[in-house]
């Protein structure tokens, strides 16, 4: 390529959009170094991407995906570690109620 010619300014622009992506890059990666993927989640796989998707469907901060990783930050982890810690709350079925009702009236069971 001769100097100044349109094809050595394309040339440049591109090595320096390179560089440009290159360095945004390196500072998400920085920014992120702490944060946990599903490969090294306490939570599992699979509870760990459905806590990523609660936190975008939220709205929150902390998460991200990123191309097949999902990420928490160690924040959002601990949000998503107490909430899997959480009882579920009971069903009430009619089952039981009715076992509930004659135990009162009659006895055990």
């Amino acid at each position: 390529m001769i100097p100044g010619t349109p094809m050595a300014d394309l040339a440049r622009v591109l090595r320096a959009a390179a560089d440009e992506c290159d360095r945004i890059v390196a500072e998400q990666a920085a920014g992120h170094c702490d944060w946990i993927s599903q490969a090294d989640s306490p939570l599992g796989r699979k509870r760990h991407c459905a806590a990523v998707r609660r936190h975008l469907e939220r709205g929150l901060d902390g998460v991200a995906i990123v191309g097949r990783r999902h990420l928490l930050s160690p924040e959002a982890l601990r949000a998503a570690l107490a909430e899997v810690g959480r009882p579920a709350p009971k069903a009430s079925s009619v089952t039981k109620e009715l076992e509930h009702k004659l135990r009162l009236v009659g006895g055990s069971l």
